[in-house]
């Protein structure tokens, strides 16, 4: 249902091909530049806040696989793709704050 993400209309204006990965591995950090509590992440998380009570997460080093990030626990919301990289600050995904609710690995589903 496009509206649980969010979406303004039913239809599909882009899409991406992500290669496939076998590991997945993402470090997320409480502050900006990699400040603060890190704590490193390998399965899919529906709450951050109830896991690692976090709910501002403000950089993300994702060493392996690919990620999405939801604004809203329970993978609701606003997403955001994050490819392996370096994230220093929220404006580095796009995003317009720091709330992130929960991520899920971008895996195959066939």
């Amino acid at each position: 249902d496009y509206q649980q993400w969010m979406g303004l209309s039913d239809s599909v204006r882009s899409c991406r091909l992500i290669p496939h990965s076998s590991s997945h591995r993402i470090r997320i950090y409480e502050r900006e530049d990699y400040r603060g509590q890190m704590v490193e992440i390998t399965e899919d998380c529906s709450s951050l806040q109830d896991r690692f009570h976090f709910s501002d997460i403000h950089s993300f080093h994702v060493l392996e696989g690919y990620w999405v990030l939801y604004e809203l626990p329970n993978y609701l919301g606003r997403q955001y793709l994050l490819r392996p990289g370096e994230y220093r600050r929220y404006l580095d995904w796009g995003a317009l704050s720091a709330r992130v609710g929960s991520l899920r690995r971008v895996i195959d589903f066939y």
